[in-house]
């Protein structure tokens, strides 16, 4: 509320400016509740494209070098065999002019550059001829367990591997005469016997690795191919860290630039089930990611798939740069649109504020203020009307200020003259009263009637009440006015006098307040009739605690007149309502008949009256 109080009594240019800077900022809420919840929802549907066209490349990239592979690597390899051959023979020619120590030096180095072991073997033990040369690979140890053929290709597979990749460990031997007792051995592991010699299958692979770093921009998940064992496939998750490398779940391809894989949460069969589908959702590393399945073949065995993991938070980073990049811009634009929308009301609002200061001093009553606004526009014809306005209105106020002092000089006089009738009569009245309690009290003396005296004393202090009110209001300035607390004062201590009251202790409890007669004589009547009967019927024997409470309140539109007494209170089951009391019947009746108000009654530790009525 005070915020509002505050805004209205800005000036029009500040409410101008602060109402653009809420229409700039309501739209900006617009633009980013809006605009930016679809520009999120666009982007992030561009990085997913991203991330799948990605994806597209690099497995039509390994469709293509999965089938070269196929079918031009047994050409490959045969031209690799072949050119084994053509230098081993050449090393051969050599070392039948070395010395047994350069032999030994020689055959060493050629294994350096061929990644094999070559061996000169004795035929009859298939032992090495050099002591310091010896062959120790599963390939020489097969080969020495069987008959091979000199001058041919054997490839021994380890025995015992449980591996799902589809070729296990081996290693290629190939035995060539050196002479009658001894053969020049070449025994090599599989892979890195082709991996050396095949230079196009080793650019093959690390292009494909490269692809798979294409999406590193984009995201900190995983991009790798695996073989994946189809028939036990489960639900259960498919990574383990207790896994080997070599097992019967799946198998990393060699074209993969990992050597193990996370898959988080997903088990075979999500893999198998989301082949060349919709991303899956699952937990990796505890955060939330998408996972890509695109299958490179339809073996119902041995399945190749190449798997990409994005991490959902990833793609969300790239959608808060974007939002970054354009806030600066909003910001601008919205600062930029305020002082423009400024500038262009300015001089409207200028004149505004003028128009509006004019009012409020001729408001204050300056009516000799002028606004001086000038110019052809509405604002300029606005104020100089505005000004004309005034200056009428200046001079209508002048004549209307004399014919008012002249009208109100002629009611001051007539007024003056009601007053003085008014005093003339409350005074008469006054008199009277005064007289006729006089005449009472007469009366009182020459009877000797106990009960007669009481009748005669009630009289007199109900004439009193009257008498006391027109005696205040001739007092008073104000005819209309009778101070109730003072009235009340002087008419407790007229009763006390008239009964004799020594053991009562009266309480009043009074606010200043102003009755007219037709109220406080009411008051007074029943404030009378309750304190007689209190000192007739409340109280059983005299004592010091006895107390009779007189309590008179403003309560917002309503006074309450509260009068209480510690007494015996009324009997039991007694109805005020019903009572042949005169005093009872006259206070229910002045209440409810004169007062027009509501009067209740609690008989509890003595008798209370609450009296509320409006004025």
């Amino acid at each position: 509320m005070t915020s509002f109080n505050t805004f209205s009594k800005l000036s029009f240019s500040s409410k101008l400016f602060l109402s653009l800077i809420v229409l700039a900022l309501v739209l900006l809420s617009i633009l980013f509740l809006l605009i930016i919840p679809k520009m999120e929802k666009e982007q992030y549907e561009h990085e997913i494209k991203q991330v799948e066209q990605t994806i597209a490349l690099n497995t039509q990239q390994l469709h293509l070098a999965v089938k070269y592979i196929r079918n031009d690597g047994k050409k490959n390899y045969e031209l690799v065999r072949l050119r084994i051959e053509s230098k081993l023979e050449k090393l051969s020619r050599k070392l039948k002019k070395l010395s047994s120590f350069e032999q030994e030096i020689a055959l060493k180095e050629y294994s350096k550059k061929l990644s094999c072991q070559i061996a000169l073997i004795d035929n009859s033990n298939k032992l090495s001829k050099h002591l310091n040369n010896k062959l120790n690979n599963d390939g020489y140890i097969q080969y020495k367990n069987s008959n091979h053929k000199v001058n041919s290709w054997k490839n021994y597979i380890k025995k015992h591997e449980k591996n799902f990749c589809p070729s296990i460990t081996s290693h290629i031997v190939y035995s060539m005469e050196f002479d009658k007792n001894s053969n020049l051995l070449l025994s090599c592991n599989s892979d890195l016997f082709y991996d050396h010699e095949n230079n196009e299958e080793k650019k093959i692979k690390k292009y494909v690795q490269k692809s798979f770093s294409y999406t590193n921009h984009l995201h900190k998940g995983n991009t790798f191919l695996m073989w994946l064992n189809v028939k036990d496939a489960t639900n259960n998750p498919l990574y383990n860290k207790n896994d080997k490398p070599k097992n019967n779940k799946y198998c990393i391809s060699k074209l993969s630039d990992v050597k193990s894989i996370n898959t988080g949460t997903l088990s075979a069969k999500d893999i198998l089930s989301a082949s060349n589908g919709k991303p899956i959702t699952h937990i990796l590393n505890g955060k939330k990611a998408l996972t890509w399945v695109r299958s490179i073949n339809n073996d119902p065995v041995r399945r190749l798939v190449f798997l990409t993991t994005v991490y959902e938070e990833d793609l969300y980073k790239a959608i808060d740069k974007a939002f970054w990049k354009l806030f600066p811009a909003a910001i601008m634009s919205f600062i930029f649109a305020i002082l423009i929308g400024y500038l262009l009301f300015r001089k409207f609002s200028k004149s505004l504020d003028t128009l509006v200061n004019t009012s409020k001093q001729v408001q204050s009553g300056n009516l000799k203020f002028r606004s001086n606004i000038k110019g052809e526009d509405a604002i300029g014809q606005l104020g100089q009307t505005f000004d004309l306005m005034l200056d009428s209105m200046e001079s209508n106020i002048k004549l209307l200020d004399l014919k008012v002092e002249e009208r109100t000089q002629e009611l001051k006089n007539s007024l003056d003259e009601k007053n003085t009738l008014l005093k003339e009569i409350h005074h008469r009245v006054k008199n009277n009263l005064a007289f006729t309690i006089s005449l009472i009290k007469l009366q009182k003396r020459k009877v000797s009637d106990k009960n007669t005296k009481e009748v005669l004393t009630d009289i007199q202090e109900r004439v009193y009440i009257m008498e006391l009110v027109h005696r205040k209001l001739y007092e008073s300035k104000d005819l209309n006015k009778i101070p109730f607390k003072k009235y009340i004062h002087e008419l407790i201590w007229d009763i006390k006098n008239a009964y004799h009251i020594e053991y009562l202790d009266i309480k009043l409890n009074i606010d200043d307040i102003f009755l007219d007669i037709e109220h406080a004589l009411p008051c007074g009547l029943i404030i009378n009739e309750c304190l007689t009967n209190s000192l007739k019927y409340a109280f059983e024997e005299k004592s010091s605690h006895n107390f009779f409470e007189i309590t008179f309140k403003k309560q917002d539109l309503q006074y309450v007149l509260e009068i209480a007494d510690n007494g015996k209170g009324l009997p039991k089951d007694f109805d005020i309502y019903k009572s042949k009391s005169l005093g009872l019947r006259l206070i229910v009746s002045i209440s409810q008949k004169q007062l027009l108000g509501n009067i209740s009654y609690k008989n509890s530790g003595g008798l209370k009256y609450i009296i509320s009525f409006e004025i």
